[in-house]
């Protein structure tokens, strides 16, 4: 020990303190990880010094004296052996894995450090560690447990990083195992081949977690100096985890994309900067996000009781000026929504859910106030949320039903089509109807998928069938708005009947008054070119919206489908039952096709045959059926 070379410890030291120096001086991260990576570093620090230490003590033993290099050698193994326990238990933290909960791993701590602590506090006395003689350092049997210990905290290490590695980004990871492999390396070197270069390789793997994993400059917003958005999601996961309450107040600055095209984006920043310095000096216990480009989140660990006060003070500042670099004063509002968790939000994707939608909730009806998330039904967007994860789980399963309603010819007296009418049961939810999943489908793009796979299934139908050997002369196929916008949508309306060798006529497509309100171009563009192809359209639930003879007029309509609650309201009031019979007089003048839906009962089904309906549908005939039962009914013409 006295012929160690210390320049790997010399070394080390100087790593450890830039580290520890770096650390203090940059914007402190409030996680538990992070404190656990400084314990780490000053572990370290301390094997180190106390390293160095006792060789130069080692060195002068007659000067300095047995005992009391014995004293400082017994907390230099302490140190050393400490480091794999402090090692493991940042990289559990760092891997979100809550060591509280796990007795197992509980257990190993406790028994870790305990044993450590009695072996080395005894050892001056027991020599159970390890020995000094002829200044050789030497391992004593019972001081293998402490290195046993640290095998056992490698082993979990190696373990975490296997088993939580989705946790880990891999330009994280990769750094952190090669590290890790050349402490080993190292721990061996120093055991075995006296090599003391441990404790430089400690210092070369904190060094590379500070660059990786620690370093405030990758969890900070550039513009504002508050902690950015990632952050955020690591920060809220952390506390979570922790089963401690808290509160979360959203600012969203209104319209600041005016501001930026006004008064330019450097003094945009500016304004942002003032925010986020603003936040940071309320006098509570918080931590201030920037979330997105013109919002911020403060996080109150404590005072949630407090959340309305605080929210009131922020929009408050907001009725004030704010001065860009050139001090004009510029005026600015912020809508503001608070989340109090886990009493709103029991997890973190739940929080973003109710933050988003709080939101834009505020955004449409409150710009400029404070909302808060109890006064929103929360039990709506939880709803939503099952229905939209219910909608993508059938579609990745094609586990979507489509029933059919039959419709009755006047004039042939058979049932000559059919209305292609989606279902959607879910094991957790039950059965759904259309109007809660269909919204949401077009609210988030599922709507394009859903209308293909609904068409090929109907075009299989009409092949598998042989429908045109039948009385059913086509199937009507309902079209939302959003995929009638699509630049290819006629395209592949083509490709999907040609697959099944489906004739034109043998598709009806039934849009509502809406789908042709926005996005005009495109959509005359679809549907004349599906017209020129060869399939008709219908005008679903007429009466009920803005349609009007110019508007039917103007597009190719071969079908005209009255509303049911029209319908309807003809046999309740005599004035609608007149206009109802004048509307179909003028409709069969225009030479359109009319379907009456909602038909219930013989009263019904005469009464609207002498106004001059074509067609009827209802469940007077029949609601709307499973493909083996429609061809059942059919088939018993």
């Amino acid at each position: 020990m006295t012929d160690w070379n210390l320049s790997f410890d010399y070394a080390a030291g100087f790593f450890l303190i830039l580290i520890l120096v770096w650390y203090f001086n940059e914007k402190r991260v409030p996680l538990r990880s992070h404190r656990a990576f400084l314990g780490l570093v000053v572990t370290t620090f301390l094997a180190t010094g106390l390293e160095i230490i006792s060789t130069w003590m080692a060195r002068s033993m007659n000067t300095v004296g047995y005992e009391r290099f014995y004293i400082v050698l017994t907390l230099q193994t302490l140190a050393i052996n400490l480091v794999p326990i402090v090692f493991t238990f940042y990289l559990l933290l760092l891997a979100h894995i809550d060591i509280k909960k796990n007795r197992g791993l509980n257990l190993i701590f406790k028994l870790g450090v305990m044993t450590d602590l009695v072996i080395t506090v005894l050892n001056p006395k027991l020599k159970w560690a390890f020995t000094f003689e002829n200044e050789m350092y030497r391992i004593g049997r019972i001081g293998m447990v402490m290195y046993a210990i640290d095998v056992v905290m490698i082993v979990t290490c190696i373990v975490t990083m296997v088993m939580a590695k989705e946790n880990f980004l891999f330009i994280r990871m990769v750094p952190l195992v090669f590290n890790f492999l050349c402490g080993i390396v190292a721990c061996i070197a120093q055991i075995f081949f006296y090599i003391p270069m441990l404790n430089f390789m400690l210092a070369a793997i904190c060094l590379t977690l500070y660059y990786y994993q620690q370093n405030p400059g990758t969890v900070t917003d550039a513009v504002t100096r508050q902690f950015n958005r990632k952050f955020f999601g690591e920060y809220v996961r952390s506390t979570f985890s922790d089963h401690k309450a808290f509160g979360v107040i959203m600012i969203a600055m209104d319209d600041f994309k005016f501001i930026n095209k006004t008064y330019g984006v450097n003094n945009g920043d500016h304004l942002l900067y003032q925010v986020g310095q603003f936040l940071g000096q309320l006098n509570v216990a918080k931590t201030v996000f920037r979330f997105g480009s013109d919002q911020f989140c403060v996080v109150l660990n404590k005072g949630i009781q407090n959340i309305p006060d605080i929210a009131e003070q922020i929009q408050s500042r907001f009725h004030h000026p704010w001065y860009d670099e050139g001090q004009t004063a510029i005026m600015m509002s912020a809508s503001i929504c608070c989340v109090e968790c886990p009493k709103d939000a029991a997890s973190f994707r739940e929080l973003i859910e109710i933050m988003d939608y709080s939101m834009s909730i505020a955004k449409k009806t409150k710009k400029g106030r404070v909302t808060m998330a109890s006064e929103i039904n929360l039990d709506k967007i939880r709803q939503d949320k099952a229905i939209e994860k219910a909608v993508k789980l059938a579609i990745d399963r094609n586990a979507l039903l489509v029933y059919y309603q039959p419709i009755f010819s006047v004039s042939k007296g058979v049932y000559n089509s059919a209305e292609a009418l989606v279902r959607l049961h879910d094991e957790e939810l039950g059965w759904i109807s259309p109007e809660d999943f269909i919204p949401i489908a077009e609210k988030n793009g599922m709507i394009l998928e859903m209308g293909e796979m609904i068409l090929e299934k109907v075009c299989r139908f009409i092949q598998d069938f042989n429908l045109s050997e039948t009385t059913v002369e086509y199937i009507e196929v309902n079209i939302s708005p959003v995929q009638l916008v699509q630049m290819n949508f006629a395209d592949r309306v083509k490709q999907i009947m040609e697959k099944y060798d489906v004739r034109p006529d043998q598709i009806n497509i039934e849009i509502t008054e809406t789908a042709t309100l926005n996005s005009v171009a495109a959509v005359n563009d679809n549907i004349n070119k599906l017209v020129d192809y060869g399939i008709s359209f219908s005008l679903d639930d007429y009466g009920s919206g803005y349609a009007n003879i110019d508007y039917i007029n103007k597009m190719p309509f071969k079908i005209i489908k009255i509303d049911k609650f029209i319908v309807w309201d003809s046999f309740k009031n005599s004035k609608a039952g007149i206009t109802l019979e004048y509307t179909i007089g003028m409709l069969n003048a225009l030479e359109l096709y009319i379907v009456a839906e909602g038909v219930e009962n013989e009263e019904m089904k005469q009464r609207l045959a002498e106004f001059g309906c074509h067609y009827m549908q209802g469940w007077y005939y029949s609601k709307a059926i499973p493909e083996q039962e429609f061809i059942q009914l059919i088939s018993a013409e």
